[in-house]
């Protein structure tokens, strides 16, 4: 337990880095994930306990355009604003106006990775082109006030590097200037950039020339003239000039990037695409940030990440901070970024705790979320208000609303319905990102934040309350002599985890200090119950309770394992496949059969089945008549259950035409049978009275399997499966969806699969029949019956479909009762 409290597993993690669990550092990752999944719980405790101790922020205050303001906008005569989003002048305007009434930043919690729908081509402007007038008055509007304003961007850490366009699509190059400093060169580059051209920044001697990519000499000529340069030099483009490419990203990087003393940029996370403003917004008066929150693996976001690393080319490295972080360089005048100690410097005005990932807790000041989109903070205000004293503003009258917003810091984010959905917290779920952003950046103002103790304490604070577990069983174990005594015995762990809990807390509240609470606690529990466990364990015990809970109901095998572990009997819940099979027309073969031979027939044909389910590492649960119960899973844990019970179903259908001549001959049947899977958390264990109880399952997935066998005879069908069983196997098993299906009690509709084969003995012809199907169920779904009844048929006639002849029937139907608009496809189960 101290290995896994002190390995603590990656905050991001992509699906492709899940532990293997064939190697014992997978097991080991994977049970570290556990425990901290479970640490998770105690901290978000902590951090709501912390909340009801502290005040509110002040000092960031959230300017939310939410659906009230768009319905206000939309009631307004004002030319703009009746449509959004709005135009990117009118959110410039409103950063102008905040300004003005005293804010001493801006954060503009949006992203802009590409031009203004408003965006229009217009007429070279001195020294400068823009595609888009918008654009333009946007960052006019934020230059006026420079230094008051943040820009976000975000990131991604999966997926291919981000690359520069090609430069083959421009074969010539026109030069538009020479310049002796970079920022001048670059500040020229981002006029080409602004154009959609690719840019290139060549040195020559001491000073730099920039260059633009053009389609012919013609073209070179022309561009050089608009921008201002009398004699353009026109080039064929040469191989190395790739190298001095300058492209947007580059500029955006250029301006953005930070340098941090202490740290090594190899530990932060490493990101791969950006989305950054586009390159007209870019300018030296603005901040950029990253507005990226990553949750944990949860769901759940606890922080912020204030640095990461990009590489696009996996050479160059290059530190991107994130939007709380380029907030607080602008309000405390510098770029100076020192990391030591656990914590990151900015200037000598802030500081925050913060990893060697450059990850940042966040402090919330408040144990559940404000109303509104203020979330921690103190206070928000409607973006409306904002507005209506930009206008009262223009129209020279007094403003209405009193923001009061001297010398605080603004977010202003969009909370409407069409604003990302809100973020799940440990103070509540829903949170807009701006308020999450803007309490991390009130934590940096502060100079507060939570720390996480080292591994070392972390290591010793498990081993010691383990030794203090095993010392409680031993010591008080006399107690175990009746039963008043037993609930003292199990009373003294109690005692002890909740004392050690306690203190977690007080050093949580009152130093900011996060121990771990999950490890050591399970180090006590395992200790103090192993401990016990071992004292009074009885081995014959064991062997009678296996014996007779699973008497002949499993194999040999588990079996042994379960003599071995008998905790893989107790009751629990678990995710398992469940199958449910009936033969077809059982009922009327039990009255032409004489009862003799009907029991032969049977035993034949159970047991045929049930050495199939034991083949696949599957238990049957229960004979019903001559209904088949099974499932997988269970006792012995397996991630391919589904897999398993596709498997099973697919052999009995074998095994089933193999037996059947022999069984025809000699009782003078025929027999088919159809089966229903579907996966789902159940309750399994042993269950029943102290007289009987079997092992046994209860749960959704149950009664859903049940239900897929029972639809089989409405759509011909011999094995249908559900939804979570097709997206688990159809790795290596064809599926196709039958129909989707509403249940009773139920809102969401349900996808109905039926298993045609194993991916291996799928054959061409039967490749054209489903895809035949797929582009029918395409056109019935997008509402074109007449196409989708013209697919069926051929499916029937040419493939002897009979899911398609149900089709072809339904949309006979539809063609000659269209069904409402609202129409979505979704039938009552077991209705055509």
């Amino acid at each position: 337990m101290g290995l896994l409290v002190s390995q603590r597993p990656p905050r991001v993690a992509s699906a492709d880095e899940a532990p293997s669990l064939l190697s014992p550092t997978g097991l080991l990752e994977a049970a570290s994930r556990g425990v901290d999944s479970w640490e998770r719980v105690f901290y978000d405790w902590r951090v709501r306990k912390l909340g009801e101790r502290s005040e509110r922020s002040d000092r960031v205050v959230v300017v939310a355009v939410d659906d009230e303001t768009l319905a206000e906008a939309q009631q307004s005569v004002r030319p703009g604003i009746a449509a959004y989003p709005w135009p990117r002048q009118v959110v410039g305007s409103m950063v102008h106006r905040l300004v003005g009434e005293g804010a001493s930043l801006v954060v503009l919690d949006s992203l802009y990775p590409e031009l203004s729908p408003r965006a229009c081509t217009v007429s070279p402007k001195a020294g400068r082109s823009a595609l888009s007038e918008d654009d333009d008055a946007f960052r006019e509007l934020l230059d006026e006030d420079p230094g008051h304003s943040v820009l976000a961007f975000g990131w991604g850490s999966e997926g291919a590097r981000t690359m520069p366009l090609a430069g083959r699509l421009w074969p010539y190059r026109v030069r538009l200037g020479t310049y002796a400093a970079l920022a001048e060169a670059r500040a020229r580059a981002q006029t080409v950039l602004t154009l959609r051209r690719p840019a290139f920044v060549i040195p020559a001697g001491s000073a730099m020339e920039v260059w633009a990519g053009v389609a012919d000499e013609g073209e070179g000529r022309l561009l050089g003239a608009q921008l201002g340069e009398a004699q353009p030099a026109v080039q064929e483009r040469r191989a190395t000039d790739d190298a001095y490419a300058l492209s947007s990203t580059d500029l955006f990087v250029a301006m953005t990037e930070v340098v941090v003393q202490g740290l090594d940029p190899e530990k932060l996370v490493e990101v791969r695409q950006l989305q950054h403003p586009v390159t007209p917004l870019l300018g030296a008066a603005s901040g950029y940030g990253a507005a990226t929150l990553s949750a944990d693996p949860d769901g759940v976001v606890r922080g912020v990440p204030h640095l990461v690393l990009y590489s696009p080319r996996g050479g160059e490295r290059h530190v991107l901070p994130s939007l709380p972080l380029a907030a607080a360089m602008r309000l405390a005048g510098t770029r100076q970024l020192r990391y030591a100690q656990g914590r990151l410097y900015i200037g000598e005005a802030y500081s925050v705790p913060m990893d060697e990932s450059g990850y940042s807790l966040v402090r919330f000041d408040s144990p559940v979320a404000g109303r509104g989109t203020r979330g921690s903070l103190g206070r928000s205000i409607r973006g409306w208000n904002v507005l209506v004293n930009l206008f009262d503003a223009q129209d020279e009258r007094p403003p209405r609303f009193e923001n009061d917003l001297q010398g605080r810091a603004v977010i202003l984010t969009n909370t409407t319905s069409y604003a990302p959905e809100g973020r799940d917290t440990p103070i509540g779920h829903g949170l807009p990102g701006g308020a999450i952003l803007g309490q991390s950046l009130a934590n940096i103002l502060q100079s507060e934040g939570i720390s996480r103790a080292g591994t070392d304490l972390d290591l010793g604070l498990t081993v010691g309350l383990a030794f203090l577990g095993a010392f409680l069983a031993l010591s008080i174990s006399w107690l175990l002599r009746s039963l008043g005594g037993a609930l003292l015995y199990v009373g003294g762990l109690g005692a002890a985890a909740a004392g050690y809990v306690a203190l977690s807390g007080y050093l949580f509240v009152e130093d900011r200090l996060w121990v771990a609470v999950a490890g050591p606690l399970l180090a006590m529990a395992f200790a103090f119950v192993s401990t016990t466990v071992y004292a009074f364990r009885n081995e014959q015990d064991v062997r009678d309770f296996v014996h007779s809970a699973l008497g002949r109901y499993v194999s040999p095998e588990v079996a042994r394992l379960v003599a071995r572990d008998v905790s893989l009997m107790r009751p629990e819940r678990r995710k398992m496949t469940v199958y449910l099979s009936d033969i077809d027309g059982f009922t009327r073969l039990s009255e032409q059969m004489p009862p003799e031979q009907l029991v032969q027939l049977l035993n034949a044909y159970l047991t045929e089945m049930t050495a199939v389910v034991r083949s696949t590492a599957g238990q049957v649960d229960k004979y019903v008549g001559d209904a088949v119960m099974a499932f997988w899973g269970a006792p012995v844990r397996t991630d391919r259950h589904a897999h398993l019970a596709c498997e099973a179903a697919l052999k009995m259908r074998a095994v089933l035409a193999e037996k059947q001549p022999l069984w025809e001959k000699k009782f003078g049947h025929r027999l088919t049978f159809r089966a229903g899977l579907d996966t789902g958390e159940v309750l399994v264990g042993d269950m029943g009275s102290e007289l009987k109880s079997n092992y046994t399952v209860m749960g959704e997935a149950v009664n859903m399997a049940s239900r897929l066998e029972a639809a089989n005879k409405a759509y011909g069908t011999y094995v249908l499966v559900g939804e979570a069983t097709a997206q688990l196997a159809r790795d290596s098993y064809v599926f196709r969806e039958v129909d989707r299906v509403r249940l009773r009690n139920r809102a969401q509709p349900l996808r109905l699969h039926e298993l045609l084969g194993r991916r291996g003995d799928f054959t061409a012809k039967m490749q054209e029949g489903l895809t035949l199907y797929e582009k029918a169920l395409t056109a019935y779904h997008q509402r074109r019956f007449l196409d989708a009844q013209e697919h069926f048929r051929r499916c029937a006639t040419e493939y002897g479909d009979t899911v398609a002849a149900v089709y072809a029937e339904r949309c006979q139907g539809l063609i000659l009762a269209p069904p409402p608009e609202e129409w979505d496809g979704v039938h009552p189960l077991g209705e055509q």
